[in-house]
């Protein structure tokens, strides 16, 4: 501060300016302030960037876990088998690079949602994995559109660890975990006891927080991953049933609880368990214990539910 004032009496003293000596003290004072400064704005930036980073990492992985764990209580079916997914429609059988992880029934006789891991395709998703979908779409009130025949495939979050602690993660006694290998950090632990009770472990990840050394919570610590730990079961417990037919079955449909009819094949898997029973159409069905007999017109059919 004296020197600042010095300076000033200088001003008003002299008019024939500053000596070279006053000047390189201005000079090295000003790199100090000016160097102070832009450290600070450097500083506040960057701090900046990692909290929007770890919220955005937050807000979508919290918001996925949120969106499978409501679709699975509106299911009547979990599926831990991609052998249950039907290929009577568009199918969303697994292809090459992608690993199956929960498949559900909801209001329908099939395993309808699929989820599943996969690389993404590039810009503007992040990988190094992905969370898919694979079921019907929603539509404007958020309802499952049941009536299209096919299904539509999309990205649901992005971000998604493939880091082996996370990948490698054990479920607790009592449960068994699926995928048993998961490639990516999304898998489910499966209560023996109740398979329609499942805890859904979900790992994403932030290139940004792990170069400087940051997580964004839920035992994340410098690893610039995010965990959600979360518990769903369905609305009501079912199994599969597997109907093989004999004669001529031709045009013959099935429905089960109500729920939408869809075209018989002999070995076709159905959501329903022994208590509840098949309508089929058309003709004149006679339920027989768990066999089947229609008649009418051409028709001269014999199903078998096996559960």
């Amino acid at each position: 501060m004296k020197i600042w004032l010095y300076l000033l009496i200088r001003i008003e003293q002299k008019s024939k300016g500053f000596t070279l000596l006053e000047l390189l003290i201005a000079s090295v004072m000003t790199f100090f302030v000016v160097s102070g400064v832009g450290f600070a704005i450097v500083i506040m930036t960057k701090d900046n960037i990692t909290s929007q980073v770890s919220g955005d990492l937050v807000f979508n992985t919290t918001r996925a876990a949120d969106f499978i764990t409501d679709e699975i209580r509106q299911a009547t079916f979990i599926s831990t088998n991609s052998a249950d997914i039907p290929t009577s429609t568009v199918s969303c059988a697994m292809a090459s690079g992608e690993q199956f992880v929960i498949g559900l029934a909801i209001a329908s006789s099939q395993v309808n949602v699929v989820y599943y891991t996969k690389t993404p395709p590039g810009s503007p998703w992040l990988g190094p994995s992905s969370i898919y979908r694979c079921g019907p779409p929603l539509n404007a009130s958020g309802q499952l559109d049941l009536t299209p025949a096919n299904r539509t495939k999309s990205i649901l979050v992005d971000s998604i660890t493939t880091n082996a602690t996370a990948r490698n993660e054990t479920c607790a006694s009592g449960t068994t975990k699926f995928p048993a290998s998961p490639s990516a950090g999304f898998f489910l632990c499966v209560n023996n006891s109740n398979p329609n009770l499942v805890e859904l472990r979900l790992t994403s990840r932030s290139d940004k927080l792990a170069s400087d050394g940051l997580g964004a919570g839920r035992n994340s610590a410098s690893s610039g991953n995010y965990r959600v730990v979360a518990t769903a079961f369905t609305r009501a417990a079912s199994g599969v049933a597997t109907l093989n037919g004999s004669g001529t079955c031709t045009g013959v449909t099935v429905a089960v609880d109500g729920r939408p009819a869809i075209n018989f094949s002999s070995g076709m898997s159905l959501v329903a368990n022994s208590s509840r029973a098949f309508v089929f159409s058309p003709g004149v069905w006679v339920k027989t214990g768990n066999t089947y007999t229609g008649t009418g017109g051409s028709l001269a059919c014999t199903i078998t539910a096996s559960f």
